[in-house]
C-alpha cells in the first residue's frame, strides 16, 4: 500500500470521539522487501524523538483486511501528533512465519532502513512495543551498538511475548528505562516472558514491572492494547507518553 492509500486507512480507524479525531499523518511506505518492510510516520515540524512501534504477531499478511498500520492508527497519530516521528517495522510476512531469531533478523533490517530513510538525527529514540513486539524491543535495546543503529534510551514492552528462541540477547544497556506491562486478563502472554524479561533486566531504579488491572467495562486481556478508550489511553499510551517526557522527547 503506498503512503496516500494508508492514510486514508488511517483516517477510517480514528473512531470518532476518540483522542484520535484529529486528521491522520500521512504513513510513508511500505519501503524494502517482504518481512524486512517498514513504514515511517512524521510530524508537521522537526521531530522531538523517534519512536520504534513493533506490533503482535500477525497470522495474515498486511492487505485491506488485516492492515497491520492501521491496528495502532489513534495511538501512533497521537505519538506523532504530540511530536514524535514512528518507525513501524514489519519483521514478518504473516504466513509461514517462525518464532526465532529470523524475525529479530528482519525487525533489524527494517529498522535499518527506516533510520536511513527518517533522516533524523540527535533525538532521543523509544523502543516500544506490544506482546511479539515488546520482545523485540528489548533484543534491540541490547543490541543497538552490535547493529549499529541509534540506542534506545527506553523501553515500553506492553504484554512481552517470551524470549526469542535462538536470537542473541546481551546483558542490558545501563542507563535504560524501562516500562514492562502485564494485563491481569491476558491469557496470551500472560506474566511468563514479562517476568523472564524482568530478571533480565536486573534491579534499577529506573526499571518498572506493572500490572494493568481492569475495571468496570475495561478488560485488561491481551486485546486491550488495541483499544483508543478513555481507560486504556491512560493505561497504555499515557504511560509511553510520560517514557518520552523524562528522556526529553
Amino acid at each position: 500500500m503506498r503512503a496516500a492509500a494508508i492514510g486514508a486507512v488511517l483516517l477510517a480507524a480514528a473512531a470518532p470521539g476518540s483522542a484520535a479525531t484529529r486528521p491522520p499523518p500521512v504513513v510513508e511506505g511500505p519501503f524494502g522487501r517482504g518481512a524486512a518492510q517498514v513504514w515511517l510516520l512524521r510530524p508537521t515540524s522537526r521531530p522531538r524523538s523517534i519512536v520504534v512501534f513493533g506490533h503482535g504477531w500477525k497470522t495474515s499478511p498486511p492487505s485491506a483486511a488485516h492492515p497491520w498500520v492501521r491496528q495502532f492508527a489513534p495511538w501512533l497519530t497521537h505519538l506523532v501528533a504530540g511530536g514524535s516521528a514512528v518507525i513501524f517495522p514489519r519483521y514478518q510476512l504473516g504466513t509461514g512465519d517462525d518464532f526465532g531469531a529470523a524475525r529479530v533478523d528482519s525487525y533489524r533490517a527494517g529498522l535499518r532502513l527506516g533510520f536511513a530513510r527518517i533522516g533524523v538525527a540527535h533525538v532521543p529514540v523509544v523502543a516500544a512495543g506490544y506482546s511479539y513486539g515488546a520482545s523485540l524491543a528489548f533484543y534491540y535495546a541490547a543490541t543497538a551498538a552490535r547493529w549499529r543503529l541509534p540506542r534506545p534510551v527506553a523501553v515500553d514492552a506492553v504484554f512481552p511475548a517470551g524470549m526469542i528462541p535462538g536470537a542473541l540477547l546481551p546483558r542490558p544497556p545501563p542507563a535504560l528505562d524501562v516500562l514492562i506491562e502485564i494485563g491481569d486478563r491476558d491469557t496470551v502472554a500472560g506474566a511468563v516472558g514479562a517476568r523472564a524479561y524482568w530478571r533480565w533486566l536486573g534491579s534499577d531504579a529506573r526499571r518498572h514491572l506493572v500490572t494493568v488491572r481492569s475495571r468496570g467495562s475495561f478488560v485488561a486481556d491481551h486485546a486491550a492494547p488495541k483499544l483508543s478508550t478513555p481507560t486504556a489511553r491512560r493505561a497504555f499510551w499515557l504511560q509511553l507518553d510520560r517514557l518520552l517526557a523524562a528522556v526529553g522527547g
